[in-house]
């Protein structure tokens, strides 16, 4: 019997944890905490919050800390680079930054989701639990337009 890399297709032993041919692993839970700790090891981009609309004469821009993950989805599609993390993704830094009620949402999502990824992100009762609504946002999210292309984040 063999594992078969779902990066290269190389054949591998089943005794093996890693890839013969390209090192990435083989199991789908050593893939989603390799991504996770891709995303912790990104630099941390610097943002200046944006200018109030009433223009204020007093404003002094502030730096906020870049966020980026996409925790849950990460946990259920197996990756940070897939179509339905980009469609996320893209819908979070084109939508729900522009307003400042998207932006709490946004904060209140990054306060909670890592520890309830950490806790029970490779649980099939997770995941399950979130795959039907995830579905149905991303479809809807497509349906409207947002693209599901390779994406790059953007500073909000």
């Amino acid at each position: 019997m063999s594992k078969r890399c779902p990066a290269c297709g190389f054949a591998n032993d089943d005794s093996k944890i890693f890839c013969g041919s390209c090192g990435e692993p083989l199991d789908a839970e050593l893939r989603l905490i390799k991504d996770l700790e891709k995303q912790k090891k990104a630099p941390v981009k610097e943002a200046v919050t944006p200018r109030p609309k009433d223009d204020d004469e007093d404003y002094i821009p502030q730096p906020m800390k870049k966020k980026s993950g996409c925790y849950v989805a990460t946990a259920v599609y197996g990756s940070y680079d897939c179509p339905q993390v980009w469609t996320l993704r893209r819908f979070r830094d084109g939508q729900l930054a522009a307003s400042a009620p998207g932006r709490a949402f946004i904060r209140l999502y990054y306060a909670v989701s890592p520890a309830l990824v950490r806790w029970f992100g490779g649980t099939a009762w997770f995941q399950r639990l979130c795959k039907a609504p995830l579905d149905r946002l991303v479809d809807r999210l497509q349906s409207q337009g947002v693209e599901s292309t390779p994406y790059q984040d953007q500073d909000w």
